[in-house]
């Protein structure tokens, strides 16, 4: 793929189809395939894979950008597809031959999965037994390799301890024909995510498909992989939150423009309640955009200088983004509060807005513990 596509404008241009398709991939509960197509002819599921392996390795800044537009386009498909493009990510951490075997220049073969411990993980020759059920697997419905992970446990039950004295935490990826898929995802908000539920039956897997999650190898790509895996996840909840409540926020000033007023109090447009909230929830939202652009550059820079990202950093870009989608629920239930039935009534583009971000905020990743590790790291204080 050439590093000379506009991105950004390849994104910009799949808007017609994308929202012609966000009903039908609501009722379908997973992506469509026109969508499926578009995004493979663009590349744009690989937007982070490797240019060694045909991917776009794109830059962080861009690969926000991407992001943000296309959940401004639609929630369920802006998750799916960062979703996707953040799990093939992995594939640098993976054995070169394999990675290439996998993705490369297979601009439709994807990843997705939930790399949460839920897998019972021993070691085996040159490569482990595993098994595990998973759930939340957002892109699962079309990838073409299911990802897990788990401790590797000693045979007393405990987890081994890697040499950087983190635990052995493991990820995976096996043949999605190697997995059995079920059911389990009839929900409130990005019902069109395809974020099934899996389980992976008890196998052998190859030490080549694998990666340790607290301490991931660059095996391919360049010094930005050097982010790490929980990092890389972070790129794509940052651009996806920043998406959804821009769009709320676009709808709510296009119900304002149109004449929306409220019983017995006049245009919204009129009133200097609204007036206040939306200039104060404009410039917040621009802020926080700032904010996730700001600490990820200053990390893809370090790394390019070629240091080294420790705890205290992933934990900075883990708290910003989480940071970010707090402000981003408040933009977003603003919107939908001062929509009144416009938002009740189906159908609705801010409403699903809402949903979808009500969803997406109880992701594990933007959960506001964060903030206090983040504080232990700026106070010193150490570890108990």
């Amino acid at each position: 793929m050439s590093a000379q596509i506009d991105l950004l404008a390849e994104a910009r241009a799949l808007r017609p189809l994308i929202e012609s398709e966000a009903d039908r991939t609501d009722d379908s509960l997973t992506m469509t395939s026109p969508v499926i197509e578009a995004f493979e002819k663009t590349g744009l599921f690989h937007l982070m894979v490797p240019r060694s392996l045909g991917g776009y390795e794109a830059d962080c800044s861009t690969i926000i950008d991407v992001f943000e537009e296309l959940a401004h386009q639609d929630g369920s498909i802006g998750w799916s597809q960062m979703a996707n493009a953040s799990a093939t990510s992995y594939c640098a951490f993976l054995d070169p031959e394999v990675a290439r075997e996998m993705v490369g220049d297979k601009a439709g073969s994807v990843f997705a999965g939930q790399f949460a411990p839920r897998g019972v993980i021993r070691r085996e020759g040159e490569g482990f037994v595993l098994s595990g059920e998973y759930g939340f697997g957002s892109g699962s419905g079309h990838a073409s390799f299911l990802g897990g992970g788990g401790f590797v446990l000693t045979e007393d039950g405990t987890p081994e301890i890697l040499p950087n004295g983190m635990p052995a935490y493991l990820c995976y990826f096996v043949p999605k024909d190697e997995v059995v898929m079920k059911d389990g995802w009839d929900v409130m908000g990005l019902r069109g995510t395809g974020s099934f539920d899996y389980g992976v039956p008890e196998q052998y897997v190859d030490a080549k498909h694998t990666f340790w999650l607290f301490d991931p190898q660059v095996k391919t790509g360049g010094s930005f992989y050097g982010i790490g895996a929980t990092a890389l996840a972070g790129l794509g909840h940052a651009g996806w939150g920043l998406g959804v409540a821009r769009r709320a926020l676009d709808e709510i000033g296009d119900i304002a423009k149109a004449g929306r007023a409220r019983m017995s109090g006049g245009a919204i447009l009129d009133q200097q309640v609204f007036l206040r909230e939306y200039g104060e929830k404009s410039f917040a939202l621009d802020s926080v955009r700032q904010l996730v652009h700001e600490v990820y550059g200053r990390m893809e820079r370090r790394l390019a200088a070629g240091e080294t990202l420790d705890k205290a950093d992933n934990d900075e870009m883990m708290g910003c983004v989480a940071y970010m989608t707090q402000v981003c629920e408040d933009v977003t239930t603003f919107a939908y509060r001062t929509a009144g039935s416009q938002g009740l009534r189906n159908p609705s583009v801010v409403q699903r807005c809402f949903r979808d971000m009500m969803t997406g905020a109880l992701h594990i990743f933007v959960d506001r513990k964060s903030y206090e590790e983040h504080a232990k790291n700026r106070l010193g204080v150490q570890p108990g």
